[in-house]
């Protein structure tokens, strides 16, 4: 694209410069009538035009700019926020794509952020981040029809709306191997953020994972901890569970979920982590589901960035490389690089589980259950 500029903008100028000379000197040393050849308006005109040319130069080469309205609980979640910046700053990073972000703290501060991200004009796109985005949003995208959205987590139907649904099932159930194949007491539990079909399709996955390969298994039924941004109840409820015999705790309560990382990691006993690896944070955890809304953020700006943005519905899994887990081989390094740390290994037969359920996701012979049914 920079080489087309510097061409394009080479020519103009080219232009320019042979019109001024003509109209400049061609009347002195050709005095008579040939020296309207070349008028004075037509110089003129090549001036305003060129003047145009330059002010669309100087456009097209200021950088590109993103906008990211994160969900509740904001940045340091070590999760889901933490992972959806990650997508811009590596857009930054490689593709010289700037980008501004605000952290909310209630959902009905989403709807202004996005009104004031799209009424200044300057973004090429906007990132919202969490389902409970999407009635504010549908009315923002409604005002401003010829701004470019991506959604995480929830569908709008706006033509210019993109919204990414990941099948965090798909991951999860990798998850309920390791826990259902590793647990002592037989008994293993959830913990998550809000009740509502996105965390149980977390659950689903868990649960009918760790069934599968250990049909001795009792998973508990879930527990909420009622919002994304309470580490401390996430604690307290993970803290109760385990006294009631779990030995092993799967979080996807974004913020929260720290707490219940910590109640494990206080008990000793196994716990899972969510959207990124976050085993490096204890020894108690054990394997992390990867929910690469990084790299689903990265391909929608780029996208944005070449002028090949659509709106409408994506979903996206295993096969489309936006659905994990840590401590699948093709992963593991990825992370432990990362983050500067070694998982300790899993037991052979464990991993050699999980790859089978990997491999049966992909083909098809293992249909896991979501919690949109």
């Amino acid at each position: 694209m920079s080489s087309n500029n510097t061409l394009y903008g080479g020519i103009v100028v080219a232009l320019i410069i042979g019109v001024a000379v003509g109209w400049v000197i061609y009347p002195t040393m050709n005095p008579g009538p040939t020296e309207e050849m070349v008028s004075k308006a037509l110089y003129d005109g090549v001036v305003a035009d060129l003047a145009a040319a330059e002010a669309e130069l100087d456009e097209l080469k200021a950088p590109k700019k993103v906008g990211l309205v994160l969900a509740t609980g904001g940045l340091g979640d070590k999760s889901f926020n933490d992972i959806s910046y990650a997508g811009c700053q590596k857009a930054k990073d490689e593709l010289g794509v700037d980008f501004d972000y605000v952290e909310t703290t209630a959902i009905s501060e989403y709807e202004g952020y996005q009104r004031d991200f799209a009424m200044s004009g300057e973004y090429m796109l906007i990132i919202c981040i969490g389902f409970d985005q999407a009635e504010g949003l549908a009315i923002v995208a409604d005002e401003y029809p010829d701004q470019n959205f991506v959604l995480i987590d929830m569908v709008v139907g706006n033509p210019n709306v993109a919204s990414l649904t990941f099948r965090a099932n798909e991951g999860s159930y990798l998850i309920g191997v390791v826990a259902g194949m590793m647990s002592e007491t037989g008994t293993i539990g959830f913990i998550g953020g809000m009740e509502d079909p996105l965390i149980l399709d977390f659950y689903r996955g868990y649960e009918a994972g760790a069934i599968w390969a250990n049909p001795a298994v009792t998973v508990a039924p879930a527990v909420w901890v009622g919002g994304w941004a309470d580490p401390v109840t996430g604690k307290e409820l993970t803290t109760a569970q385990i006294e009631l015999g779990i030995d092993s705790v799967y979080s996807a309560a974004g913020k929260s979920g720290l707490g219940a990382l910590e109640a494990a990691h206080d008990a000793g006993v196994n716990a899972f982590g969510v959207d990124l690896c976050q085993c490096y944070l204890y020894d108690e955890v054990v394997a992390s589901m990867t929910k690469r809304v990084d790299q689903a953020v990265f391909e929608m700006i780029l996208d944005a960035l070449v002028d090949k943005f659509q709106g409408g519905f994506y979903s996206g899994g295993i096969a489309e490389g936006w659905i994990g887990m840590c401590r699948l081989p093709e992963e593991e390094g990825l992370w432990e690089e990362l983050f500067g740390f070694e998982h300790d290994p899993l037991p052979a037969d464990v991993l050699a589980k999980v790859k089978e359920a990997r491999d049966g996701i992909l083909s098809g012979d293992i249909l896991v259950p979501s919690g949109y049914d």
